[in-house]
């Protein structure tokens, strides 16, 4: 995932980082053709608008960096038109950029952010263990636990699912979803590989700061590429002083976001 968009990114550059182009006539339909060019490549992701008689369509495909527009059929005699905003950079490298900037903002912070459903499969070695703890945390919601009740190891097991809450099969505070734990109180699993299958959604929820420290990191790695240099040599908004301000910011964002380390007992 990228918490940002090309478009965002883009449009924390200042206007003039892309041009904007509005009611370009692109062609003229006849029924049978597909296939369109615009006048310019590496379109922005999100910023294009295709329309036919002046109403909106939204059944064609674009690739982006070359501008070329497919599985668009027009009805004879119609016409064509686009918005759409392009900049200096493939839109395929801005995604890269993007991903790297997640990647980067991850490691930094030692956070993931963002939530996702996983399910796990765990083994059990003491038939009297109460507390088990799942590899992701923290944890929103436990969607499903299920216990295998075959006696045997075999292709398919017999899955029987839980029930939470006090009184019930197992029990989990939000202490324990923190951490990513879940307590048994009744119905305890057999000893064997796999006899827990827990399904659960877990992860921290993106703010604006996330999305600002993205921008930053993607911005950074735009600036310090040896090939897109030149797009910023000369920009104000990009002087050595506002470089300065952006490491700093990075820095300072850093810091808030910074996992607080949750050991586990």
């Amino acid at each position: 995932m990228t918490f940002i968009t090309p478009l965002d990114l883009w449009n924390s550059l200042g206007k003039d980082a892309v041009t904007k182009v509005r009611a370009e006539i692109v062609g003229t339909g006849d029924g049978t053709t597909t296939n369109f060019s615009l006048d310019h490549d590496n379109v922005v992701s999100g910023s294009d608008t295709l329309y036919t008689d002046g109403t909106s369509v939204s059944n064609y495909t674009i690739d982006l960096d070359d501008g070329e527009i497919t599985t668009l059929t027009a009805s004879s005699g119609s016409v064509v038109t686009a918005d759409y905003s392009y900049a200096d950079i493939p839109d395929s490298h801005i995604q890269k950029i993007l991903l790297r900037g997640d990647e980067e903002l991850t490691k930094s912070t030692g956070r993931t952010f963002g939530t996702a459903s996983t399910t796990e499969y765990i083994n059990v070695e003491d038939s009297t263990k109460d507390e088990y703890f799942l590899a992701n945390w923290p944890i929103t919601t436990i969607s499903s636990l299920q216990i295998n009740t075959s006696s045997d190891v075999t292709d398919t097991p017999s899955w029987k699912t839980l029930t939470q809450g006090l009184g019930n099969d197992f029990i989990t505070n939000d202490l324990d979803l923190t951490v990513g734990s879940f307590r048994f109180i009744d119905n305890f699993p057999d000893k064997g590989k796999d006899r827990i299958k827990v399904t659960y959604i877990h992860g921290s929820s993106t703010n604006y700061l996330v999305d600002e420290l993205t921008t930053l990191l993607s911005t950074r790695q735009m600036i310090n590429s040896t090939i897109y240099q030149s797009i910023f040599k000369g920009r104000d908004s990009f002087s050595p002083v506002r470089l300065e301000e952006i490491e700093n910011r990075i820095k300072e964002l850093t810091r808030q976001l910074k996992k607080i380390n949750i050991e586990r007992p």
